[in-house]
């Protein structure tokens, strides 16, 4: 079973992930939440085989959580999607310590794959 971690403040969004995470990962647990501060408390109390984080979302976003993640458990990947230009962020969050940025308007055709290939490299 693989533990996901989604957070987005946006209900529809976080629906669609789960929708194609729940179809490409039918035995997986999911976990969603709607704010920074929920998505560091659920990252930092559990473990999780990746966490997929919106880079914008109130109380700092995936950028900010980035770095308390991987100060805490730099094991677990963080995938982060944002509505926001790949050229623009892909490479700061990279450098952030993501395992990767996804366009959300390229998350379905393209999300499986990526979580597939950041699992695979994690070892799960």
């Amino acid at each position: 079973m693989i533990r996901i971690l989604i957070a987005d403040d946006h209900l529809l969004v976080r629906q669609r992930l789960i929708q194609l995470l729940t179809e490409g990962f039918p035995s997986s647990y999911l976990v969603e939440t709607d704010d920074t501060a929920s998505l560091l408390s659920q990252a930092l109390e559990n473990e999780w085989d990746i966490i997929i984080s919106d880079l914008a979302m109130p109380g700092g976003g995936g950028l900010f959580a980035i770095e308390k993640i991987k100060n805490s458990k730099a094991h677990i990947p963080v995938l982060i999607i944002s509505i926001y230009p790949e050229e623009q962020y892909a490479q700061r969050v990279i450098q952030a310590g993501a395992a990767a940025f996804l366009s959300k308007d390229k998350a379905d055709d393209d999300l499986i794959t990526t979580v597939r290939s950041i699992l695979s490299k994690a070892g799960k």
